[in-house]
């Protein structure tokens, strides 16, 4: 099965709970599996939690045996921006050895 790619708050509440229901858990076993609150995973579910802190988030994917792969959302037919090449740790340590 294809890692699924998540791109709004609400894509993760469904992923969850669908995953949650495919195993047979309830959300009140779920949540202590994941050592979160039942009413905080009711929100997550409902696409509620945007600003979720991300380890809840893990612990309950984690529960689960899901991977996901969190990805920005871009506008249809813009271009997905590159990433930016960033400096290596020899980069910056030369920098500093060339220093006087």
């Amino acid at each position: 099965m294809a890692t699924p790619r998540i791109h709004a708050a609400a894509a993760l509440g469904d992923l969850v709970r669908e995953a949650r229901l495919a195993q047979g858990l309830s959300q009140t076993e779920l949540a202590a599996d994941a050592a979160v609150g039942r009413q905080w995973l009711v929100g997550l579910e409902a696409g509620d939690k945007a600003s979720a802190p991300l380890d809840m988030v893990l612990r309950v994917l984690r529960a689960l045996a899901l991977d996901v792969t969190l990805a920005g959302s871009h506008r249809e037919g813009r271009p997905v921006p590159e990433r930016p090449t960033l400096p290596t740790a020899s980069d910056i340590l030369s920098r500093y050895e060339k220093r006087p």
